[in-house]
């Protein structure tokens, strides 16, 4: 089953275009690649090619749990439905005499025998249907599981996909405020120049 870009966490309908138009179509594709190979895609740093592969492994082994929950609940289904299928035969054979009681006969064998096949199919069947029951409560239990997974990892791909623009935008200010300062040292330093220049020139047209 080929699940489609836009399902992973941080990436949106701009993006899928780009990566779409560099070759990438799908979350299987980005999970085989390289931090390297999906930095060159523009738009793409170190850092948001790594978040962006480990969130399209995220989402690939939650569908992976997913589909495996739903094999072994159809699985348990097929199983019980067989059961209760087999318990609904009639069951072939005779009573051998030697089933029945040393004070019995025969014939209260052959009374009793019905009755004893009834019972034992009813607790077949009602198990059947017990393990049957069990095997959907499982299988929800474990899509719950999954979906709190899957909401877990975009969460923690979101909140560092924030951090990681923080930080560009900290450092972004830092660098023009170095440059600013070094700005203003570089204006100083030519005020600085040509004042020492006019006082040379003053004292040589003094002489």
């Amino acid at each position: 089953m080929t699940i489609a870009l836009a399902q992973i966490s941080g990436v949106g309908p701009s993006t899928v275009k780009v990566l779409t138009e560099n070759g990438f179509t799908s979350a299987q594709q980005l999970a085989d690649t390289t931090i390297e190979q999906l930095s060159k895609v523009p738009g793409f740093s170190t850092a948001r090619a790594s978040r962006t592969i480990k969130a399209a492994n995220a989402l690939l082994s939650v569908s992976a749990d997913a589909s495996a929950t739903a094999t072994t609940t159809a699985n348990a289904a097929q199983t019980a439905t067989r059961q209760r299928r087999t318990v609904k035969k009639p069951a072939t054979g005779s009573t051998s005499f030697a089933s029945v009681s040393a004070t019995g006969t025969k014939a209260d064998a052959d009374t009793h025998e019905p009755e004893m096949k009834e019972v034992t199919g009813r607790e077949q069947e009602k198990a059947a249907k017990k393990a049957e029951k069990a095997a959907k409560r499982a299988a929800k239990k474990a899509e719950k599981a999954a979906k709190r997974a899957a909401k877990k990892a975009k969460k923690a791909a979101d909140k560092a996909e924030k951090a990681a623009r923080k930080a560009a935008r900290k450092a972004g200010k830092a660098a023009k405020k170095a440059a600013k300062k070094e700005a203003k040292k570089a204006a100083k330093a030519k005020k600085a120049a040509r004042k020492a220049a006019r006082k040379a020139k003053s004292r040589k047209n003094k002489k």
